[in-house]
């Protein structure tokens, strides 16, 4: 059997766009699940996001109640909630609480909510850190994982309460390839947020970078399948049990990651090699074609090409 070791690695997301959600435990038998969705925006007075600032419902019909966080750049979700009226308390250390009242349909979407927040005298997080994350960031962008390393573990150190960017340093551990020290990362945020998608990803990748395919499928499997949206994910997975021989159920997730992203033209080349493992040489010249259709000049065209001579013969 050909193996391919060289896929893409899962596209990581920085603290600065991840929308936190941390379920209350008082969630009273889940009662507010339903079809509706909210979001919307946490500012200060003058239009700066405010991270990290708790977002709380309640739903008194139903007494219903979680909790989720806003992200570094003060965006808040909540997906899958009851339909009603529902209040809403914003809370966040250094700035006055707010409260409101809003109708979630679960028919049509509504529109983001933007609130501003006054502060107080205290603020949680100082210009001195807001300039170390931003700093951090940049150099993260830049690939300079080592040194963004340092300035997240200071903020870290002064503040370690903002817990959330323990994903900031995951996610540099990961691009250093120290899956160990990333997945120890992300560990101490899944112990804040046990159902939080972004981190079970997160995890479920890094198994799969280490060739721990079945404890990376633990991860993956305590997501609903169709929370995941990122066609990556599946090719990933895929091409983990490519790797094992399990060729069946490589062909299932990169079916998978096709539905997600049709144009992901590495998942047709897998298949394609899928295909030439089970000797279903018609699959395997159609998902070739498809493959050299999308990425003519792609690297591995001309592999796909002298393939694709041998099947004509």
């Amino acid at each position: 059997m050909v193996k391919h070791k060289n896929f893409p690695k899962k596209t990581l997301m920085l603290i600065s766009v991840l929308v936190l959600i941390v379920f209350s435990n008082s969630v009273f038998a889940q009662d507010w699940r339903g079809r509706g969705r909210i979001q919307g925006i946490v500012l200060t007075e003058d239009g700066h996001p405010i991270p990290n600032v708790k977002v709380i419902f309640l739903l008194d019909e139903h007494e219903a109640k979680f909790e989720l966080s806003t992200d570094m750049k003060g965006k808040w979700q909540a997906a899958n909630i009851r339909g009603g009226e529902w209040n809403i308390d914003f809370r966040a250390e250094g700035y006055e609480p707010r409260q409101i009242s809003t109708n979630v349909s679960e028919l049509v979407r509504a529109k983001p909510i933007e609130i501003r927040l006054k502060r107080t005298e205290k603020n949680i997080v100082s210009e001195n850190l807001s300039q170390h994350l931003a700093k951090g960031n940049e150099l993260f962008n830049s690939k300079k994982y080592k040194e963004a390393i340092k300035e997240y573990q200071i903020i870290l150190k002064e503040n370690p309460e903002f817990y959330i960017i323990h994903k900031n340093l995951g996610n540099a551990y990961y691009e250093l390839a120290n899956y160990d020290s990333a997945i120890a990362q992300y560990k101490l945020i899944l112990n804040k947020q046990p159902g939080s998608t972004e981190i079970l990803i997160a995890l479920g990748n890094s198994y799969l970078e280490k060739g721990e395919l079945e404890i990376g499928l633990s991860y993956f499997n305590r997501i609903e399948e169709e929370s995941i949206t990122d066609s990556l994910v599946f090719y990933n997975i895929g091409t983990s049990f490519y790797n094992k021989g399990e060729i069946k159920k490589a062909i299932e997730y990169y079916n998978k990651a096709l539905s997600l992203d049709p144009n992901l033209s590495d998942a047709f080349y897998q298949l394609g090699m899928c295909y030439m493992n089970i000797n279903e040489k018609e699959n395997a010249k159609m998902n070739f074609n498809r493959f050299l259709k999308l990425t003519p000049d792609a690297e591995k065209a001309a592999t796909a090409k002298e393939i694709l001579k041998y099947l004509e013969k």
